[in-house]
């Protein structure tokens, strides 16, 4: 068990609608404005399309836990707060395993999704100051096994995505991308994931909305053509493919109502897929009633998301297992760093007194030299007990080591924290 209490509590796909996720993430600011007076050690937010997950830190587990609860559950509108209720909750090593999980695709709606490794990164950096330590271990030690997933195992070689089975889904109902005219609706981080995601499909033609005016600044660092404020409704009329992936530039209301597409598309007779990749929904959902639009939603993906691959899965696991033991190791290692400090501190009392005599008495020449030696020897002498101190840490031991510190030498180990 962790020293550290870290607890990660949440919801995903797995045991919440997509409507209900959206609607928590949609307040993901204000959660962590009213967590900021929880008096957590830290907090880290992960909110993709499939989960809205928190990661904290706290000086105890129940208080922590009870006062994150409350502030989520206080954050969210009244109508809203019952979602609190479907919340997980991971413990210690549970929750070590659980991000380590998430991280490698795992526990997405697309297993084995090559995108949630650079949603955890973002999610670390978008934290920043509320990032404890602990937590940044903790993130780094979830994005190094994911990483060993993606280039070890299988299930990291097949570069899914839920950008790639939407994609999939049109050109198997529709048509292939190569050649087509698509309208990419939003400019942030998924929508570069779905203007690369084009271009290996040989789609150049990218024209890009922004809801909030952005579409010029994406346009000049990704090879697409930037759709004026007042333009939608054109774009709308000779696109070959719509997608959508604002992820809350419209803030909160649909970017593209049913209306809008169909008068957009009155003078059109193809069909036109719509490809709605946001969790909030930026496209109504009374669109899907219209004849001459295909929408396809998150949840649509999901259900046509391929069937695990079992050996690759459990690879991916293994590794996860293997990267649970090494953060562990080291984390429950870490607990002897008190003990250790104090121990070195007592015995550099002593050298630091006899240098100074030796500075006193002999020219400089010498008293560097019986510097570096008395250094050298009580580096020497404290690596037994500092690695013995390491191994009980890790098997329990390290308060009966504390104690004997005591006897023995009249350490007060917790003076040394």
């Amino acid at each position: 068990m962790l020293d550290v209490p870290l607890t990660a509590i949440g919801i995903s796909h797995h045991r919440a609608p997509l409507e209900d996720l959206a609607a928590v993430s949609r307040h993901g600011d204000a959660v962590l404005d009213r967590l900021d007076g929880a008096g957590l050690t830290g907090t880290v937010l992960l909110s993709t399309c499939n989960r809205f997950e928190l990661y904290l830190e706290s000086a105890s587990f129940h208080a922590g836990l009870e006062s994150a609860l409350a502030a989520v559950r206080e954050a969210l509108p009244t109508d809203q707060r019952d979602v609190v209720d479907q919340f997980e909750v991971y413990v210690g090593q549970a929750a070590v395993q659980h991000l380590l999980e998430v991280a490698s695709g795992l526990e997405s709606m697309v297993v084995g999704e090559a995108e949630v490794i650079g949603q955890v990164r973002e999610a670390l950096a978008a934290a920043g100051d509320r990032a404890s330590a602990a937590l940044h271990r903790l993130f780094h030690a979830a994005l190094t096994t994911a990483k060993a997933v993606t280039t070890e195992t299988a299930l990291g070689a097949s570069g899914r995505s839920v950008a790639t089975i939407g994609l999939d889904l049109v050109e198997s109902r529709h048509f292939p991308l190569a050649g087509r005219r698509v309208l990419v609706v939003g400019t942030g981080s998924y929508a570069r994931v779905v203007t690369a995601a084009l271009a290996r499909r040989d789609c150049v033609d990218i024209h890009v909305f922004s809801p909030s005016g952005r579409a010029d600044r994406f346009a000049r660092s990704h090879p697409v053509i930037a759709v004026d404020p007042d333009g939608l409704d054109e774009a709308l009329s000779l696109a070959d493919l719509v997608i959508t992936c604002s992820g809350g530039e419209h803030h909160g209301e649909p970017a593209i109502s049913a209306g809008r597409l169909a008068g957009a598309r009155s003078a059109s007779t193809a069909l036109l897929p719509v490809l709605d990749l946001s969790l909030s929904g930026d496209v109504a959902p009374d669109a899907a009633d219209l004849l001459e639009v295909d929408l396809i939603d998150l949840a649509e993906i999901g259900a046509h998301a391929p069937a695990e691959q079992g050996a690759a899965v459990l690879a991916a696991r293994d590794l996860v297992s293997r990267g649970v033991e090494a953060y562990l190791h080291l984390e429950q290692g870490r607990a002897a760093t008190p003990a250790v400090t104090a121990m070195r501190a007592h015995i550099s009392q002593f050298i630091e007194r006899e240098i100074e005599s030796a500075n006193r008495r002999y020219d400089a020449e010498t008293a560097a030299a019986v510097a570096q030696s008395l250094r050298r020897v009580s580096n020497a002498l404290l690596h037994a007990p500092s690695v013995r101190a390491a191994e009980l840490a890790r098997s329990g031991g390290l308060a009966d080591y504390s104690r004997a510190l005591n006897t023995l030498f009249g350490i007060d180990v917790e003076a040394g924290r």
